[in-house]
């Protein structure tokens, strides 16, 4: 087991350690993090870790800027200084029409909406959940309505239907905004800003005749589906699109989403969609996500899941090979290849063996998925994290299915915890009485499946448990950002990853490597447990943190 847990940097440690870094970038600019670290190790700061020294770059940055490389390569730019040496920020005038009511804009704020302005008004905004990209889209909205223009936030489902209408309400409270979906039928014809769900955006026309407009695309990488990619119709002239991953299996951001977002200086010729945004160490630097740490845990399968898995991966596995080799199914993006098969699987062709090839490889599929997540010792583990649990001031799990979600529950509820399934099972009063309860305590952890995932406005919670392991970067962001919001008593947050040993999910088979590549910079300990250790070596571990 290894990592260190890192203390924070006092303040005359990080007043020195700029004027470090303004010296090494003096004399040797265009240094990435790890350069800079790897340097400033050499001359006595023998602590550091990465965190630190992303943090004291942002928090300076009328002295330090960065290129668009990943990561970032950091460069000295003219330095605003005190009479005493001190380096000093310059606070930012405010630039927004007196329709915004809303908190002071963050820096990355604001330089994601000068960004997409300069764009022509046109771009993808990725920004790590958590990290207040609905924000931007609000900036975006008043500065449209103050030149004249109508607005419409298109979303993916009802519960942000009403959490933009609510923030809307606030943030601009002398515009008229309405709804449309979910029972709800105002248009622009009344009202300056509509938040409409994507189902009602792809079927009306939204924009007035002899009207200008913006449209906001919150959560946009849903808007890659050839059904949704109606929503985002021709007739608005400012196009913003807003998501924490943007991307998707299949070819849906090339065909659909790069065309409508790319700037109107180059449509269609491949120039980037993205303008700006907010990462994992952005965040981290400017202290709106929560420092966190992150363990692996592997279990084992009990002997009889373990044969079953072997017999449905192999299955798997043959279908695969078929469906590529014999009846021409697209291997890659894998998001075409399931469209492809789900299409072959529902019959009508004139070789039937295709069909039963299709349907074979989603039986086992299903099935393999279903026993990773259903894994008897994962449950077992959730019993063992009971003092984690215990200790937390709110937790989440979780699942696949909703029957794993109540299973789940049911477990942490063994350890004398408070807990209870959050799933589709719960009719709408139901699910906000569940969160309401979490939020004020009376339940201590939520078990859910992807009804979490995103679009739900969950409270703060300082543990996350990983009981179904997602093959998607965006999950796991998703997920990742339910957690590391700073709490109110400053504690990191801890993420634990349950996975099946020598199983797809594995990370040693190279399970979620684009995920780990993005977060083992910035978390201040990713820790792998080694086979057998479970139990006081996690507790300790937790508890040190």
């Amino acid at each position: 087991m290894e990592g260190v847990w890192q203390v924070p940097l006092r303040a005359d440690h990080r007043a020195r350690l700029a004027e470090s870094l303004r010296n090494l970038l003096a004399a040797s600019p265009g240094c990435n993090k790890r350069q800079l670290l790897t340097s400033l190790r050499a001359v006595g700061w023998t602590e550091l870790t990465t965190t630190d020294v992303n943090s004291v770059l942002y928090e300076h940055c009328d002295t330090f800027e960065k290129d668009d490389s990943t990561p970032p390569r950091w460069m000295l730019k003219s330095s605003v200084r005190s009479s005493s040496g001190v380096i000093c920020a310059t606070p930012a005038a405010s630039r927004h029409p007196d329709l915004y009511a809303g908190p002071p804009p963050r820096p990355w704020q604001e330089e994601a909406l000068e960004a997409w302005q300069t764009a022509g008004r046109r771009g993808v905004v990725e920004a790590v959940t958590g990290t207040g990209k609905t924000a931007v889209g609000v900036l975006a909205a008043a500065d449209a309505l103050a030149r004249g223009l109508r607005v419409v936030v298109v979303v993916p489902g009802r519960d942000l239907l009403d959490q933009w209408y609510l923030t809307l309400l606030s943030d601009l409270p002398r515009s008229r905004t309405g709804r449309l979906g979910d029972g709800h039928h105002e248009s622009l014809a009344d009202f300056e800003v509509l938040v409409a769900t994507v189902q009602s955006a792809c079927r009306l026309h939204l924009l007035p005749a002899r009207n200008e407009g913006l449209l906001i695309a919150d959560e946009v990488h849903h808007y890659g589906a050839e059904v949704y990619s109606r929503a985002l119709q021709k007739d608005f002239s400012e196009r913003l699109g807003l998501t924490a991953t943007y991307e998707r299996t299949d070819d849906g951001i090339t065909r659909h989403l790069r065309p409508y977002f790319a700037p109107n200086s180059s449509p269609g010729n491949g120039e980037a969609e993205i303008v700006a945004g907010c990462d994992y160490e952005r965040g981290l630097a400017e202290g709106i996500l929560s420092r966190f740490r992150v363990a692996l845990v592997g279990v084992d399968f009990r002997a009889g899941e373990r044969e079953s898995y072997q017999e449905l991966d192999e299955t798997a596995r043959k279908a695969r090979a078929d469906l590529i080799n014999r009846f021409g199914c697209q291997p890659e993006p894998y998001g075409e290849f399931m469209r492809e098969v789900n299409v072959l699987s529902e019959g009508g062709f004139d070789d039937s063996r295709a069909t039963r090839c299709a349907r074979r490889y989603l039986n086992a599929f299903s099935k393999r998925r279903a026993l990773l997540a259903d894994c008897s010792r994962k449950l077992d583990a959730l019993e063992v994290l009971g003092p984690l649990f215990v200790q937390t001031n709110r937790a989440l799990v979780f699942t696949e299915t909703v029957e794993s979600a109540e299973r789940a529950a049911a477990r942490v509820r063994r350890t004398g915890v408070a807990a209870h399934p959050y799933t589709s099972r719960l009719d709408r009063e139901e699910r906000k009485t569940r969160l309401h309860e979490f939020r004020r305590g009376k339940l201590q952890v939520l078990a859910a499946p992807r009804v979490l995932d995103e679009g739900v406005d969950v409270p703060e919670a300082d543990l996350g448990v990983i009981l179904a392991a997602s093959h998607s970067r965006r999950q796991m962001v998703q997920r990742m950002g339910r957690i590391i919001r700073p709490s109110a008593d400053g504690r990191p947050a801890t993420f634990v990853v349950l996975y099946v040993r020598g199983t797809s999910e594995d990370p040693d088979t190279g399970a979620h490597e684009a995920f780990l590549e993005q977060i083992v910079g910035v978390a201040d300990e990713v820790v792998k447990f080694p086979e057998g250790v479970m139990g006081p070596e996690l507790w300790e571990w937790y508890g040190g943190g």
